[in-house]
């Protein structure tokens, strides 16, 4: 089965976010502002979703549902159902969808870099 991976977001034009693989995070915190992920016990936080992040249609100050880390562990479900049999990694992302709302979208890796 392949791994399945969270992009975080980038507060910088031009960079892609971190990278963390989904089985990795044991701990999720949303706000408003935010969604950040650690594994239990460590002090390593890295921030999934930020309202004011660039790239990936955001155009800053769009909050974040405060249900979002919820959202994620639905898409991680779906996400788990479309790599059984498969190959290819998939990528989780935080998106805007044509109405301007918060979603995960999920990617297989391919579609992120060609190589």
């Amino acid at each position: 089965m392949a791994d399945i991976w969270v992009m975080g977001t980038t507060m910088q034009a031009g960079r892609s976010g971190p990278l963390v693989r989904a089985d990795a995070i044991t701990h999720l915190i949303a706000s408003t502002e935010k969604v950040t992920a650690s594994r239990l016990g460590s002090e390593d936080v890295i921030t999934l979703v930020h309202r004011d992040s660039v790239g990936h249609g955001y155009d800053g100050s769009h909050d974040v549902p405060d249900d979002f880390h919820v959202a994620l562990l639905h898409a991680l479900t779906e996400a788990r159902g479309k790599a059984q049999g498969s190959a290819e990694d998939l990528v989780l992302f935080p998106d805007l969808d044509d109405n301007r709302k918060w979603q995960w979208s999920i990617i297989q890796i391919s579609e992120l870099w060609s190589g």
